[in-house]
């Protein structure tokens, strides 16, 4: 018999989701991370893992620790009754609320507490092991990397470490570690805590961020979900994502080149769902509410108003066809269509619209034509002055690039000619 874990990431229970319809806000804790909890405690007792790998956030702060008790405490005593050893590191969330829980529930085992590093040995039969490491933030903000002082392994049985940190991000106050610190540990893997985007894991890739188990905003789009590990014979068979976060956030496009009715509008949406369902069907995703951002792209006769009184009511909620237990609504639309008259006919106009469309057809050529290159100059200055000021100077991330500009400048020129030309129709 092998040996199988499951690992979750950033869970932060005691937040609740946000922009939910007004409808569904009474029942935002169906929607959290609570009720994630709930189902990642019933997925590891249906697969009979041998330890349930808690990544650091458990609880969103030390304010949440009289909703997080008894909610992890009924999840606890169902695993441990169930023979599953309940097993997890301290992140900058919870420093002070996960070892006030580990006192009070004793099967609740954390790993490397006061910021020293611990080892721990998962036994399946006499054959199969794992040792997991662990590494406990001893204050909610840690500026030297762990890594520094990790002993190493021991033994040759397969190893993985769980750590709540902050990757390649040198000033990070999140206990910083870099990539190479990580591969030079020595171990088969790494589960790690604190960003919220899962990496592209797998049996070829065992280390990097387990990502949220709910996504709790738009920002947080895409599968969510706990991870399922499974070693055979000392080697890891299966790593692989359990999508059963109860609210997915989904960005969504559908295209509307050619369409010239109302009706078609709808259908291309209708189309663009059942196929959405599809995929959610195959990837056996057990979300019961899917928040979607839409985009709509193409080029269309239809105006604005035309195009969001063809679409359904923005954060009114339906249900996806076929299923009476998924739900959805549309968050926020976003709409990049383009007018279907072409830009090289609207640019021989001697007005605001044709300078307009000059200047988009312009911003098309990639020759390194200098109108071009003056418009994206121009842009830049702008885009520099207002990173460089105030508030926006603190934001994280790299300055933008110039093709970046240049598509903004396309993305937002495109709205403007397309509001001037529906008021032409009114």
């Amino acid at each position: 018999m092998g040996i199988k874990i499951l690992a979750v990431g950033d869970l932060h229970i005691g937040r609740l989701p946000s922009r939910l319809p007004e409808s569904l806000k009474a029942r935002a804790l169906d929607f959290s991370p609570a009720r994630a909890w709930e189902q990642t405690v019933e997925l590891a007792c249906s697969e009979g893992v041998h330890a349930v790998v808690l990544a650091g956030d458990v609880v969103e702060s030390d304010r949440d620790f009289f909703e997080a008790l008894p909610r992890l405490q009924a999840g606890i005593e169902k695993l441990t009754e169930a023979g599953i050893r309940i097993l997890a590191v301290t992140g900058n969330h919870d420093v002070q609320v996960l070892p006030k829980l580990a006192a009070r529930i004793p099967s609740f085992e954390l790993l490397g507490e006061g910021g020293e590093w611990q080892s721990v040995t998962l036994q399946a039969d006499k054959a199969e092991s794992l040792t997991l490491w662990g590494w406990s933030f001893p204050a909610a903000q840690v500026r030297s990397s762990p890594l520094a002082d990790f002993p190493g392994r021991l033994g040759s049985e397969p190893a993985i470490g769980v750590l709540h940190c902050d990757r390649d991000q040198s000033d990070s106050p999140y206990a910083p570690v870099t990539s190479g610190e990580l591969r030079a540990a020595g171990l088969d893997g790494w589960l790690l805590g604190h960003i919220h985007q899962p990496d592209d894991l797998g049996p070829q890739n065992p280390a990097g961020y387990l990502g949220s188990v709910v996504g709790l905003d738009a920002g947080e789009a895409g599968q969510r979900g706990p991870w399922l590990l499974e070693w055979d014979g000392g080697v890891l068979k299966r790593f692989s994502q359990m999508p059963l976060g109860p609210i997915r956030w989904q960005r969504l496009t559908v295209d509307l080149a050619g369409v010239t009715e109302p009706t078609q509008v709808a259908s291309r949406f209708a189309d663009a769902m059942d196929q959405l369902s599809m995929e959610l069907d195959e990837r056996g995703d057990r979300s019961q509410l899917i928040a979607i951002r839409l985009t709509l792209t193409g080029e269309t006769t239809l105006s604005n108003d035309a195009l969001l009184d063809a679409m359904p009511e923005a954060e009114q909620t339906r249900h996806l066809s076929g299923h009476t237990e998924r739900a959805w609504f549309i968050e926020r639309y976003r709409i990049e269509a383009k007018p279907y008259t072409p830009l090289e006919e609207i640019a021989r106009r001697d007005d605001q619209p044709g300078l307009l469309a000059k200047r988009l057809l312009t911003l098309e050529q990639n020759d390194g034509d200098p109108a071009r290159e003056r418009l994206i100059d121009e842009a830049m200055q702008v885009a520099e002055h207002t990173l460089s000021d105030g508030g926006w100077r603190d934001l994280p991330g790299e300055r933008p690039t110039r093709e970046q500009v240049a598509g903004w400048l396309q993305a937002r020129g495109q709205d403007a000619l397309r509001a001037m030309l529906a008021g032409e129709q009114d």
